[in-house]
């Protein structure tokens, strides 16, 4: 998927929650629990990405007027 946007995080959780879903399964063979395990790895380092760059968004500096950068208002 070149030039595809990344998924969005609810889009990341619902496929981490179907993964972990057959990851619970006992009739899994073995391959595909490893493949499930290590792409729900992928998924999560994802969403901490994105949980990350929309920490560092609320976090980062508000422009203010006149297009100045001022520190965000605490909350």
């Amino acid at each position: 998927m070149i030039g595809a946007d990344p998924p969005g995080l609810d889009a990341l959780l619902d496929r981490l929650e179907a993964l972990i879903g057959r990851l619970a399964d006992p009739t899994s063979p073995l391959e595909r629990l490893v493949a499930d395990f290590e792409q729900a790895g992928r998924l999560v380092e994802a969403a901490q990405g994105q949980l990350e760059a929309a920490r560092a968004r609320l976090d980062g500096p508000a422009e203010g007027p006149g297009g100045r950068s001022e520190p965000a208002d605490p909350i």
